[in-house]
């Protein structure tokens, strides 16, 4: 860092944020396996929250076992949860006290978790732990895609009793037990409640059996019996570039219309390669496309009007004269839709040729939309006549909050667990091509018209993941992106990016459960780049244990007030709380976190994170940077009871009107 830069940010952010930012310029240095090597060392036995009464017991799978082999071994074991592995997996050495730990702290949040999984690693000859694979929580369309889960999990046993007895009658009990099978069929009527998903690496994979393994014929007709056993009429299809993955062609009985909504405004040339790509390459589904225009000029509103005359009627073109606002034109698209399925598409898409014969792109997309867990589905985009990738997803970084995941990388093999390639569920895609059913989307709304320009798709998924829905990314369907056709950069027009903050703002307010945490995303991974690198940083796994204290006056007078607020309570492996306290141009660091009830009062010190562009989205004047934090807790000491939270800075109390339920 040079002298002169080093001087502008003591000078304007502060002597922390530059040792912050020091800290930054180091850990750039660091190669995914040296950051790795530093989680075992510093952060790994942070995460560890053992429990000595241990509820879970191994269950090794061998060569050649048999469904009722591993169905008889589960029914000897004395303890509520067996954990199931194959013969080329190792546990932790800590394994079983922390999967109880993980256990219990559940039931003490209120949750009753039947099937479990963990992150893993491989470890070689020379016991060198290295490639960490840091997993999404329970995700059923990416698992239909590949085996992400791996060959270990850990099962209620009295649950997996039951399933398994369900799987002979459906199968055969001299099938070979294969995990991805059976975690696919104990999956298939599987919700975020029942499934659990530590966030520690547990498992390690013998380097001699690395990566996830090619899926073959059996494996693929496994997938179509049950989905037809489950009703529903779909193909398997193996990707044509990667051997370990599967796409689901989901079958439509009778395919009913799907209605393309184009938001547009005076951009005939872009528009009309929009549209004719539309007329190449859908072939199977029938679809209407709405073009909606918010003020285009005389001559373009002819130019839309003549493409919509000459359609023979598969265009209606919708004018009316409006400040731009992308959430109201879809919202008019929608209103005129006949279609049970809505696409939403920016006119600089360009449909292009996609490798398979049983349906087309539309198909895909709809077969998708169609089913009942399914929210918004989204494609895989790149930049025109290239291979560089602008969208494969949108994810919810801790530190840089929304952002696309691998943008402008490569489109290339090598991707980590198949980003670019595999379906994957996903919390949020982009709404440059997004589609989902019409009753969904009126269930929820619409898009959220307060949201002019940016994260109104956002919003929209979070929306639909708050509904229960799963957002899909079919990464099988790729299309091109003019990017910066419709609107500019918002990062190099300072207004515009203050916008955008402030978007994002009201997009935290509206999901405060969802700030800056991502199911599909692993906290242990990179939290400020745009790839699947292991984290350098991590704070939101790492938990303290509370200290009981007595209880101090806490007035009812003490209330929230906008600059000292928790913005987010939740449990994720434990107990996760958000916010942030400044007054003025003071930033409190560190603030003290009080969980209360009339019997007990427990006191976490909180740590303060660094948010370089805090100022700017709340118009504060001196740049405070470290009013954010972040405080993880473990529960497992505290007493049965519902606490209320406050938080302590200097000698004032504030109530956040949080409460917390400890069972």
């Amino acid at each position: 860092m040079f002298l002169t830069r080093a001087c502008e940010i003591i000078n304007k952010e502060g002597f922390r944020t530059f040792v912050y930012a020091l800290g930054q310029k180091v850990r750039e240095r660091m190669t995914e396996q040296s950051a790795y090597q530093s989680y075992i060392k510093k952060v790994e036995p942070k995460q560890r929250i053992g429990q000595n009464d241990i509820c879970v017991e191994p269950v090794r799978i061998t060569d050649g076992s048999k469904v009722m082999d591993i169905l008889e071994a589960v029914g000897k074991v004395s303890c509520e949860y067996a954990a199931i592995y194959a013969d080329n997996i190792e546990l932790s050495e800590d394994f079983f006290k922390t999967v109880s730990g993980y256990v219990y702290i559940q039931k003490k949040s209120g949750n009753q978790k039947e099937y479990i999984y963990c992150d893993s690693d491989v470890i070689t000859q020379d016991r060198v732990r290295e490639k960490p694979d840091c997993k999404p929580d329970y995700s059923w369309d990416t698992l239909l895609s590949f085996n992400y889960i791996g060959d270990a999990f850990i099962i209620r046993k009295d649950f997996f009793i039951k399933k398994l007895k369900q799987y002979i009658n459906t199968f055969d009990k001299e099938d070979i037990f294969d995990c991805y099978k059976i975690s696919m069929f104990l999956l298939a009527e599987g919700s975020l409640e029942n499934v659990g998903h530590i966030h520690q690496i547990l498992f390690h994979k013998k380097s001699t059996d690395i990566g996830h393994d090619a899926v073959t014929d059996d494996i693929e007709n496994y997938k179509r019996k049950l989905l037809n056993t489950a009703g529903v009429n779909a193909d398997v299809i193996r990707d044509s570039k990667q051997e370990k993955v599967n796409h689901i062609h989901y079958m439509l009985n009778n395919h009913k219309m799907v209605s393309i909504i184009i938001p547009s405004k005076d951009n005939p040339d872009i528009l009309k390669c929009c549209v004719e790509s539309i007329y190449k390459y859908t072939w199977k589904t029938p679809y209407e496309i709405i073009i909606v225009d918010n003020g285009s000029g005389d001559n373009n509103r002819r130019i839309y009007q003549d493409m919509a005359d000459a359609s023979q009627g598969k265009i209606l073109y919708i004018y009316e004269k409006f400040d731009f606002n992308f959430s109201k034109m879809c919202n008019i698209g929608a209103r005129a839709a006949k279609g049970k399925q809505l696409l939403f598409l920016n006119d600089d898409i360009e449909i292009i040729k996609q490798e398979y014969s049983d349906t087309d792109w539309l198909g895909v997309l709809a077969g998708q939309a169609a089913q009942p867990g399914t929210g918004a589905v989204g494609v895989k985009l790149l930049y025109p006549q290239t291979s560089y990738i602008q969208h494969i997803g949108v994810i919810n970084y801790e530190t840089s909050c929304f952002a696309h995941l691998y943008a402008k990388a490569a489109d290339d093999s090598n991707i980590k667990a198949f980003r670019n390639v595999a379906d994957y569920n996903c919390l949020c895609v982009t709404g440059a091509c997004l589609m989902l059913g019409r009753e969904k989307f009126d269930n929820i709304g619409g898009f959220d018209e307060k949201l002019t320009v940016t994260h109104n798709d956002v919003d929209l998924c979070l929306s639909l993941y708050e509904k229960g829905y799963m957002n899909v990314l079919r990464n099988d369907v790729c299309l091109y992106h003019h990017e910066s056709f419709s609107r500019g950069d918002d990062e190099i027009d300072e207004e515009k990016n203050k916008r955008n903050m402030r978007a994002r703002d009201l997009t935290y307010m509206k999901h405060p459960a969802l700030e800056k945490y991502d199911p599909f995303y692993s906290p242990l991974l990179t939290q400020e780049d745009n790839d699947y690198r292991f984290a350098k940083e991590i704070n939101s796994v790492v938990y303290k244990t509370p200290v009981r204290i007595s209880r101090p006056v806490i007035k009812d007078k003490d209330k929230i007030i906008d600059t000292v607020k928790v913005t987010q309570i939740g449990y994720h492996d434990n107990l996760s709380i958000r916010g942030f306290a400044y007054k003025g141009n003071k930033v409190y660091y560190n603030p003290v976190i009080l969980l209360y009830n009339n019997d007990s009062c427990y006191r976490i010190k909180s740590k303060s994170l660094c948010d370089r562009v805090f100022n700017l989205r709340k118009n504060i004047e001196k740049n405070i940077n470290y009013a954010p934090f972040y405080c993880g807790v473990d529960i497992a000491h505290m007493g049965k009871g519902t606490y209320k939270c406050a938080i302590k800075i200097e000698d004032s109390y504030y109530d956040t009107g949080y409460f917390i339920h400890v069972q």
